[in-house]
């Protein structure tokens, strides 16, 4: 994998090589293989079990008396489209990877590139379901999201001359937070902050880089920092592959790069995964050994594929 912390003069670097044709074929193989294991995982889940938070958070929605206990009924169904609507693209970036990977010229940034999405994607997944949460401030995560989200349609309503539409989308918020009997939390100068549900409190929005922390499974070292800097550009990052590339010639794709790609991939995919168990109550306790398995096996099997004359 690509490591910005990789001491001078180490001579170790073994996906250090341009992509060729036949380690890329197999790369896409191999996640192609992953993410249809994932997918067959989630196919074939039976649930949800007795005791999983989802259970518990119906019931405490169902007992709550009306008209909020609807209201939030509204909300959580919300929650749930937005849950499935994130995970859903993380899949289509995974789908979208398998495709840049083979393309001609090789790839040089762009896997960083989709790999973030996917990642970021999980993450959200992961936000509104974290299973160490309850369902109070579940909603309050929704709401937030919702509430940073219209912000950000507000801008664009503004470029487009759109205004009214901008003010409707914050008056049905308005109007919502007052249905489900959520309040708002705002700094001194009056600015909302967050927002209060049964006195379980979430911000507007989460910390990413803690949550790539915390949430990540351990077997990968904290990748943001790569991702962020094939994002955006910043030639600390894309200064790189001109170093294997030959004198004066434009930018080469890298084995590591798409091995890093994959790692990330899988990483946030594996995070969903243990984010459906454990909220919804299924049980991958075999599915994830296999594709733990699968993992580990993948990086030995590609480094010969890396290291191959055509």
């Amino acid at each position: 994998m690509t490591d910005d912390e990789m001491p001078e003069g180490e001579g170790i670097r073994p996906f250090a090589v341009p992509i060729n044709d036949g380690f890329a074929r197999e790369a896409v193989e191999t996640l192609r293989g992953y993410r249809e294991l994932v997918e067959k995982c989630l196919g074939e889940a039976e649930g949800p079990s007795e005791g999983a938070p989802v259970r518990t958070e119906v019931a405490w929605i169902a007992a709550t008396p009306d008209p909020v206990g609807t209201s939030r009924s509204s909300l959580r169904g919300m929650l749930l489209e937005v849950g499935g609507m994130s995970w859903e693209t993380a899949v289509d970036h995974v789908r979208a990877l398998e495709h840049d990977i083979v393309r001609k010229p090789p790839p040089v940034w762009s896997p960083l590139v989709i790999a973030r999405a996917v990642l970021e994607s999980c993450l959200v997944f992961d936000y509104l379901f974290d299973p160490s949460i309850s369902g109070a401030l579940r909603l309050a995560r929704c709401v937030g999201l919702w509430r940073k989200d219209s912000e950000h349609s507000a801008k664009l309503a503004k470029l487009l001359d759109q205004d009214e539409q901008a003010a409707e989308l914050s008056a049905e918020i308005t109007r919502a937070l007052a249905d489900c009997d959520i309040s708002e939390r705002r700094s001194a100068s009056g600015k909302v902050t967050g927002h209060v549900v049964d006195g379980e409190v979430s911000n507007l929005d989460y910390v990413i880089t803690e949550r790539v922390r915390d949430r990540l499974p351990t077997w990968i070292p904290m990748p943001y920092g790569l991702l962020s800097g094939a994002a955006h550009g910043r030639p600390w990052m894309t200064d790189r592959a001109r170093r294997i590339g030959d004198e004066g010639g434009g930018l080469v794709g890298e084995a590591a790069t798409v091995m890093t790609a994959i790692m990330v991939v899988m990483a946030s995919l594996e995070m969903g995964l243990r984010t459906w168990q454990e909220y919804f109550g299924f049980d991958f306790g075999s599915d994830l050994a296999e594709l733990d398995e699968y993992r580990q096996a993948m990086t030995l099997r590609l480094m010969g594929f890396a290291h191959a004359t055509e």
